[in-house]
Order: structure tokens, then sequence, then C-alpha cells
């Protein structure tokens, strides 16, 4: 009887958190096809250990990242506003220290041979866009992104 109720409340809470991912109001979403992008938007590749941009600027406004992991490993796609150059963001522990750097919006868990999409509200000035799992950064998974 006891395992009975265990496989009903995990199922339970399996089903909430379904629920509540389901109502979230994010503008981000991940795929499981492989390679490739959607039309519009800015087409960005990540791989071990490198982030390539079809283009390096937009207009201000909605941008959409659209993202292949294209490596074999997970990586995330975290878009900083800043001055500094790509390779120069603080760091510790192996990670960008976003607690000293403006993080705008990011896309976390881009699984090996996915795409996701990130679409973001930019303001007119300099960005970096990051992996920030750790050693990633500094392994040089960073590149400038700018917006006029």
């Amino acid at each position: 009887m006891d395992r009975l109720f265990s496989r009903i409340t995990i199922a339970i809470a399996a089903f909430a958190m379904v629920g509540a991912v389901a109502c979230s109001s994010s503008t981000s979403s991940t795929s499981t096809s492989a390679g490739g992008s959607t039309a519009g938007g800015v087409s960005a590749t990540e791989k071990d250990f490198a982030i390539d941009l079809a283009s390096t600027s937009a207009p201000a406004g909605s941008v959409t990242f659209n993202i292949s992991n294209e490596g074999p490993s997970t990586h995330e796609f975290v878009v900083i506003k800043t001055d500094d150059a790509p390779d120069a963001l603080p760091t510790k522990n192996g990670v960008v220290d976003e607690d000293k750097v403006k993080p705008v919006d990011e896309q976390e868990d881009i699984a090996p041979g996915t795409t996701a999409t990130l679409t973001t509200n930019l303001d007119a000035g300099s960005y970096v866009i990051i992996c920030n799992l750790p050693g990633h950064y500094e392994a040089g998974m960073h590149t400038a992104f700018t917006v006029s």
C-alpha cells in the first residue's frame, strides 16, 4: 500500500509540475529537431566551445535568436548588456559572475542536437552572448552583439 501511495504522490507532483510549466509565460522555447533555424531573426550556432552568429547586429526592439546546438554538450545562451569585451567579463569559480553583469535574457539547457528560440526586447547598445555553464565561457563560448 505504501508503494502505491508513493507512486500516486509522484504522479500527482509530476502532473502539477507539467501544468505549472505549461502555464508559464516564457518567450523562449526548445525543440528536439536537429540543425537549421527558423526563418527570420538571428541564427546562432553553439558547439564545443564557440558561439557563431549569422549576424552580429540587429535594430533595437524585439530580437529573435534561433539557436542550434551542434555540439556534444548541453549549452546555455545568455544575453548580457555590457561595454566589456566578450572575453573580459568578471568570472568566479569557472562561470561569469552574473551578479556583476547585466543579464537581459537567457535560454538554459539546450541539449545537443536540438534547437531553441529566444525572443527578447533589446535596447540600443553593446551586448555579449555567452554560455555560462562551468568552464564554457572560459573555453571561448562568447561573442559580441550590437543593437542600434
